[in-house]
């Protein structure tokens, strides 16, 4: 049964929009297993093309090839990919070595990219470069080698993943008379493995060596004899299954192509590492400044409280004061009254109380005059109070005087302690402060409902944040001083006005890496048509290039957070020294989402060139120089 078949192979160029060129015109022929054939021809007769479709390089053709009753042509893409890694061993007239990589990486490649395990394919790379006979030879770069020894790894390649066809086009044809007659010798060893193995060439010499001659003519077979009888050897090659190359060769693939270009990748990353640098150092930064204003503000308890209240100083419910309780944030929360319908008499002047409110130590507005009251008959009084009292001269008069405060029918005789600088919202209004047993006083203490929250948050970080639950839960609230919360809404400014700078650096070294991909791909153009020829998929020329792109961005990652923290430890020196505090924080999360990110725009930008690298043609890839 005929290991190979082609039936009725038809192939055509498009010379322009109307015109084509058949190159191939029904080729029928069968190969079986054993045969060495030699493909005679002039140039031009269409052997290269023959070749390229029966080793699955070109798909774009009529007719039929056929392998062990498989039709070739309806493989799917992943099946197409197999079948040139498992099944067929490439041998190219001008070699087709991958020149930063040495003798037993090229051979080993074939088999990297079938996740053949390290330790058996350096082994099995080893054992085929002795049996060419360059075994001493395995450590060497191709540029050290001759045309002949180039060709004998070639041939060592081919036989990698022990494929069942040998495709050798022009093996011999830049070769000298001693390097062509141990060519031909080791591919006629082959053959007598029991593989097939067909040689194209343009030597009588050569044909004469093979078993089989099948000579063409404009796109024809014109001849099929026999030349010779090959003896199949029973002795059989060591198996080898292939199957997807993993993640991890991938990965050590890309990073061999980084370090070909080592001074050019190494400024890649160092120009992303500057966006990345400035990103991190703002976001420590910013909260190193935070922290240090939160340190200054500490002992100013005005800056940590929040006053909550409703319209018209409804009543809280229970349920109220519950969710209250739930927000984050919150140090303490003191519960008050207020009144706002009591009135007073002092001397001879009768009026009305706006707010009246009970006081505590840790919330008692700032003094003007005088102290604040400190037992159930003392009271203090704002400015506008003590203005209207006194007609507004001399206002520290009223401190020592009787002040009666009546509400609903009751009335009791406090003594003034002290005039207050009233920042509240009501600051227009007559208020006046009590302590909280001397409000309840004044009426009965069942018919006292709290209408009132002092609420000290845990630092000045947390007032923005706590304000604005509060007044999502309905409450109306003010802040007798927010200097230090409009201090971090002034750094939030800074920190977004220069992260938005820093994010036009990294868009700018995200493009570099763009177009130094592209670049690389147009190097690399013939390398990946070497892969794509011995099995590798469109997926893993794509990964290749997405882990280089990955690995450009982690080292700039790297870079970038290590000039951070290089720049955070001298400025921290000298603020220590000058401010006796440090303003950059070294926060471990911002370097890694520093690296984290450098990594994801890196990669995102390597898309659209793993994407043009994988949808390369191989046989154009191949021509490629």
């Amino acid at each position: 049964m005929a290991l190979l078949r082609v039936a009725n192979l038809r192939k055509s160029y498009n010379i322009t929009k109307t015109q084509k060129q058949e190159v191939l015109k029904g080729v029928d022929i069968e190969f079986k297993s054993g045969d060495l054939v030699a493909l005679l021809g002039e140039s031009g007769c269409g052997k290269s093309t023959f070749i390229n479709i029966l080793g699955g390089l070109d798909t774009d053709y009529s007719g039929s090839v056929i392998i062990k009753g498989a039709f070739i042509r309806d493989f799917s893409e992943k099946e197409m990919d197999d079948y040139r890694k498992k099944k067929v061993g490439l041998i190219f007239q001008n070699y087709n070595l991958i020149s930063h990589m040495n003798l037993l990486e090229n051979v080993e490649i074939a088999m990297a990219v079938s996740d053949i395990v390290p330790e058996v394919r350096q082994e099995r790379a080893m054992d085929l470069l002795k049996m060419v006979g360059l075994g001493s030879c395995a450590r060497k770069m191709p540029n050290q080698l001759s045309g002949g020894q180039k060709q004998r790894v070639a041939i060592a390649r081919s036989l990698a993943n022990n494929p069942t066809i040998i495709l050798a086009d022009e093996p011999t044809g830049a070769l000298d008379k001693n390097s062509a007659d141990l060519v031909l010798k080791i591919l006629r060893k082959i053959a007598e493995s029991g593989k097939l193995v067909i040689i194209v060439t343009h030597s009588q010499k050569v044909a004469s060596e093979c078993g089989r001659v099948i000579k063409m003519e404009d796109g024809k077979i014109i001849e099929d004899r026999v030349e010779n009888k090959i003896h199949i050897d029973s002795k059989r090659d060591k198996e080898v299954k292939p199957k997807s190359i993993k993640n991890k060769d991938v990965a050590r693939l890309a990073f061999q192509n980084i370090k070909q270009t080592k001074g050019r990748s190494l400024l890649v990353s160092l120009g992303m590492s500057i966006g990345i640098a400035a990103v991190v150092l703002i976001l420590c930064l910013s909260s190193g400044i935070t922290s240090y204003v939160n340190s200054v503000y500490a002992t100013n308890l005005e800056s940590l409280q929040i006053t909550a209240y409703k319209t018209l100083n409804t009543k809280f419910t229970t349920t109220e004061l519950s969710n209250v309780e739930e927000i984050e944030g919150i140090d303490s929360i003191t519960q008050s009254y207020l009144i706002t319908d009591s009135s007073y008499i002092y001397g001879s002047e009768i009026g009305s109380i706006d707010n009246l409110t009970a006081c505590y130590d840790d919330f008692s507005p700032s003094l003007l005059y005088g102290d604040a009251p400190s037992t159930s008959t003392e009271i203090m009084i704002n400015e506008t109070l003590a203005s209207e009292l006194t007609g507004g001269t001399s206002i520290i008069s009223v401190i020592g005087n009787d002040f009666i405060v009546g509400y609903s029918g009751v009335t009791k005789t406090y003594t003034v302690t002290g005039i207050y600088d009233d920042s509240s919202n009501d600051a227009s209004a007559s208020n006046v402060y009590v302590t909280e047993s001397g409000l309840i006083s004044l009426y009965s203490t069942a018919s006292t409902s709290v209408n009132r929250l002092y609420i000290t948050v845990e630092d000045v970080t947390y007032v923005s944040a706590v304000a604005s639950d509060l007044e999502a839960l309905g409450f109306n609230v003010y802040q007798v001083d927010n200097s230090a919360e409009t201090v971090l809404e002034y750094i939030d400014l800074g920190t977004n006005v220069l992260m938005g700078v820093s994010a036009i650096s990294m868009v700018v070294s995200a493009i570099m890496i763009f177009i130094v991909l592209y670049i690389s791909v147009a190097e690399r153009t013939k390398e990946i048509g070497i892969l794509r020829a011995i099995g590798a998929r469109k997926s893993d020329i794509k990964r290749m290039f997405i882990f280089e792109a990955g690995i450009l961005g982690l080292m700039a990652g790297i870079f970038g957070v290590g000039f951070c923290f290089a720049l955070s430890c001298i400025v921290n020196i000298i603020c220590s020294v000058t401010l006796g505090s440090t303003l950059i924080s070294y926060n471990i999360l911002y370097y890694l989402l520093g690296i984290v990110a450098s990594v994801g725009i890196s990669v995102l930008a390597g898309i659209a060139p793993a994407m043009r690298a994988a949808d390369l043609d191989p046989v154009d890839s191949l021509r490629s120089e």
